[in-house]
């Protein structure tokens, strides 16, 4: 089933391994949607900057940099997404588990979140969207057409982040990866500018007891009761 509007954006935010990923690929199969993985610019941008300065993660000059920096991002019909940076594949590259080390460093800077957000309005020109990340239903998209917040227990996205990096074919520490997420969150909710946080009309989905089936047909639920 699809949406019958001309433009129609659901915005879908919450933690690191709140499911937010993989739940809005799917749904936007079902829906027959388009899906925009607004973390992963975060992360191409992360892999940029630490690709050509190391780990001094120099950031002078940063819009003139970004203005030699090309990001684009294509959805299969299978739910698969490439992200492209000036033309290479980097989309297993940003899941390094580097990047997300040091993403936070980016994503609270003012001029690449301001980059961003302008990148991701320009490709909501598209008729039906599903964009999911931190700041999506109360900065980039106010104005979404519907508004969720995922959300799990630490220990939860814990095992999902495991889970994520095993698929992968990588085996790291456990420990890690739970304060990983923990120091994740503590900068995302404190960040100056965008700020995680629930927006006063998004629909909140503790996934914690939540199968993965159920979260997508909860959400797909949602879309057809709010269109």
């Amino acid at each position: 089933m699809k949406v019958n509007k001309n433009k129609y954006i659901v915005a879908v935010d919450g933690p690191a391994g709140s499911g937010k990923s993989s739940v809005c690929r799917r749904v936007a199969i079902e829906m027959g949607a388009k899906y925009i993985d607004s973390g992963a610019i975060y992360r191409a941008i992360t892999w940029y900057f630490m690709d050509k300065h190391g780990d001094d993660l120099l950031t002078e000059n940063i819009i003139d940099q970004l203005n030699n920096v090309n990001i684009e991002q294509i959805f299969e019909k299978n739910g698969d997404i490439k992200t492209l940076l000036n033309n290479k594949d980097v989309s297993k590259a940003i899941r390094e588990e580097k990047i997300a080390e040091k993403i936070s460093f980016f994503s609270d800077n003012m001029e690449i979140r301001d980059y961003v957000t302008s990148l991701l309005r320009k490709w909501s020109k598209e008729n039906f969207i599903i964009m999911d990340g931190r700041d999506i239903g109360t900065v980039v998209f106010p104005n979404a057409d519907l508004k969720v917040y995922l959300d799990a227990s630490v220990d939860v996205r814990t095992e999902r982040r495991v889970k994520e990096y095993a698929e992968l074919g990588k085996k790291v520490d456990e420990n890690s990866i739970r304060n990983q997420i923990i120091k994740r969150d503590f900068n995302d909710e404190n960040r100056e500018f965008g700020p995680l946080k629930k927006s006063n009309d998004s629909v909140y989905l503790d996934t914690s007891n939540m199968s993965f089936n159920d979260v997508i047909e909860k959400i797909i639920e949602l879309i057809k009761s709010n269109k």
